[in-house]
């Protein structure tokens, strides 16, 4: 977990990140001293519906006013115009006009973010070409599929090329197949550019992210690498499964070194929990072997990230 405060080693940081909407008795904090720290890589900013991370996110790319507190983007002010400059930004509902093919929205937005006509062309059909829509360029957006609007506006937050991509729930209203078309996409980015992503659905931030933000009514409860937030949070059960479960489980409910063994009832695997997890792991292929069983599985349970997020939401 980063310790420093240093602003020249982040991509994204902000100091006391505050927003409030209204005065007086009516004044509701949406936003309360948010601390950012993200580092180059893939950053996912969780919460759930209402948390703030939409708020935080219009701050940050200048669509907000800040009421209290700072934010910077390689320290830039955030909402500057050089801060602009450094970040291509896909809204959680882009809007798109729907009287533009998908080439000219593409050039428009080139010419947006300050490339001539001609550059702006050539970086619209790459990019049209990359997301497979080349043979839909002169289509109008309006007839675009929900798929497609999402591919074409993540391709003008490209087109500028820009040095972070910031994306707030970026695969809303896609399928099951646009969204995993959609998350590799986003890691393939990842590997060129620092993105800050996003979402309430978490078994895609698991596989798109190295570090997180946890969110929950305005404030940040969390800020780590998932790999470490999984060691912290790993569960002190052991699975194991044979074809010889139940003549193995009085074996092992024997075993000074285990506190607890049974079977569960919804999948049939042995489920230990041992006073000493080195003496089982140490223990247990003499068992099996001594028994002659056949083995399929035998390992320590791992938490995902939607089960540490709900021990913290």
């Amino acid at each position: 977990m980063i310790q420093t405060q240093d602003v020249e080693m982040f991509e994204i940081w902000s100091k006391d990140l505050t927003k409030i909407y209204g005065k007086g008795e009516r004044a509701f904090e949406a936003v309360s001293k948010i601390n950012l720290c993200v580092e180059p890589g893939i950053h996912g900013f969780l919460g759930p519906n209402g948390a703030g991370k939409t708020t935080t996110i219009n701050m940050l790319v200048g669509a907000l006013s800040i009421t209290y507190g700072e934010a910077k983007i390689r320290e830039k002010k955030a909402g500057s115009v050089t801060a602009r400059k450094l970040i291509g930004f896909l809204p959680q509902d882009p809007v798109l006009y729907k009287n533009m093919s998908g080439e000219k929205y593409l050039i428009y937005m080139g010419r947006l973010g300050g490339l001539k006509r001609k550059e702006a062309k050539r970086k619209a059909q790459e990019l049209l070409q990359d997301f497979d829509l080349l043979g839909d360029r002169n289509k109008k957006l309006g007839k675009y599929s929900g798929g497609m609007r999402q591919k074409i506006a993540l391709a003008g937050a490209l087109i500028h090329d820009p040095e972070i991509l910031i994306l707030d729930e970026p695969t809303t209203n896609l399928d099951a197949v646009g969204r995993a078309v959609f998350i590799e996409k986003i890691k393939d980015l990842g590997k060129k550019k620092s993105i800050f992503v996003s979402s309430h659905v978490l078994s895609e931030i698991e596989q798109m992210c190295e570090d997180i933000t946890i969110i929950s009514m305005g404030k940040i409860i969390l800020t780590d690498s998932i790999k470490n937030l999984k060691k912290k949070f790993l569960e002190n059960v052991f699975i194991l499964d044979t074809n010889m479960n139940e003549k193995l489980l009085e074996q092992i409910k024997q075993k000074e070194f285990v506190s607890n063994a049974w079977i569960d009832d919804r999948d049939g695997k042995i489920r230990i929990i041992p006073k000493d997890p080195v003496k089982l792991r140490e223990t247990m292929s003499k068992i099996i072997f001594e028994n002659k069983a056949e083995l399929y599985r035998f390992d320590q349970i791992e938490l995902s990230l939607q089960d540490i997020f709900l021990k913290f939401v």
